[in-house]
């Protein structure tokens, strides 16, 4: 079982390396005017449009990765304290990407439920709130509306985020990065 499992998380690892790169926000406490207040209650935004149609009553799946401490440093939750993924000295998007696909199979190979679930509007956009800072993954996957296919790619984002004044902002929106998958 234990072998299978592994195979499992390799193809599924692998695949995710093949897929397009994630859309990662995170920041330096270099960069911020102040600590974070971690005890600040946070929203996320998250919109889901492609080639000018907006998906509706899409199922967006959020896990929250890490907690975060006021000087932004990241510790794994419980769920994913198996991963042994050090967040606290990652620089690149290629190394977020890397961390993203990782968090992917370590999902599905030890079926971790989200910790909340949320369908997108009629602008396809979706809400979550009374969130605590850290660094959450929302998935969606290939949706299908009006004929039309996209490929969504995993959102990796930390909250708070960083404002170009350098404050923490507590109020995230992101735009996904879609893909449209043609016809077979």
């Amino acid at each position: 079982m234990a072998k299978r499992r592994m195979a499992v998380t390799i193809i599924l690892l692998c695949l995710c390396f093949w897929l397009t790169p994630c859309y990662a926000m995170a920041t330096s406490t270099t960069d911020a005017s102040e600590p974070i207040n971690v005890n600040a209650e946070c929203t996320l935004t998250l919109s889901y449009t492609c080639d000018g149609t907006a998906f509706e009553d899409v199922s967006v799946k959020l896990y929250k990765i890490a907690d975060v401490s006021s000087d932004f440093q990241y510790t794994l939750t419980s769920h994913f304290e198996q991963s042994e993924l050090i967040l606290n000295s990652v620089r690149t998007n290629g190394e977020w990407d890397v961390i993203r696909s990782t968090l992917e199979a370590h999902i599905i190979a030890d079926n971790i439920n989200a910790d909340a679930v949320a369908k997108t509007d009629s602008e396809g956009m979706v809400y979550f709130e009374n969130l605590k800072p850290g660094l959450y993954l929302a998935t969606v996957g290939t949706v299908t509306q009006k004929e039309l296919t996209c490929f969504f790619d995993s959102a990796l984002v930390a909250l708070p985020g960083l404002s170009a004044d350098s404050r923490w902002q507590y109020q995230v929106t992101v735009a996904s990065k879609p893909e449209i998958i043609p016809p077979i």
